[in-house]
């Protein structure tokens, strides 16, 4: 009777372990730069990170954490392609078209305290050409509050 339970038990474990997808390289942690901390703005103290890593299977997992976002608001995130603004030192500034969509597939609504998880996975066929993440207001996309050059 031990010797069933421990196999089943066993076989559990082997089970779940292949529904498990295998990380393909390390996790890349980036800092979010505050592109509207001013006076005014409603963003005086935005800060974040954006933690990615490659998976098997083709697949991208990403999860973004914000901090000092506007309460209750609804924000949506992606990545993009670098850029050709006029006066860009940086990818953030580029102006780059977004590449493969939006993460997580929808708009995420930071809590009463302005703080926010984004989480999603997105083909990493279609993030070769990445360059920047930015985090945008929901009903006004023009507006981000954050950017990470990758």
């Amino acid at each position: 009777m031990k010797r069933i339970a421990l196999m089943a038990v066993v076989s559990t474990l082997a089970l779940s372990a292949c529904n498990q997808p295998s990380v393909v390289g390390n996790n890349v942690s980036k800092d979010f730069s505050g592109l509207l901390n001013t006076a005014g703005s409603g963003y005086t103290a935005a800060a974040g990170t954006a933690v990615y890593v490659d998976l098997t299977g083709g697949d991208r997992r990403t999860i973004l954490t914000a901090t000092g976002l506007k309460a209750n608001t609804a924000y949506i995130s992606h990545y993009h392609s670098k850029g050709t603004a006029a006066g860009s030192t940086n990818d953030c500034t580029s102006g780059g078209p977004v590449v493969g969509g939006l993460i997580g597939g929808g708009s995420f609504t930071s809590d009463a305290d302005g703080k926010l998880t984004i989480k999603g996975f997105q083909s990493t066929d279609v993030l070769k050409e990445a360059a920047y993440i930015n985090i945008h207001e929901g009903a006004t996309p023009s507006v981000i509050p954050l950017c990470a050059d990758i």
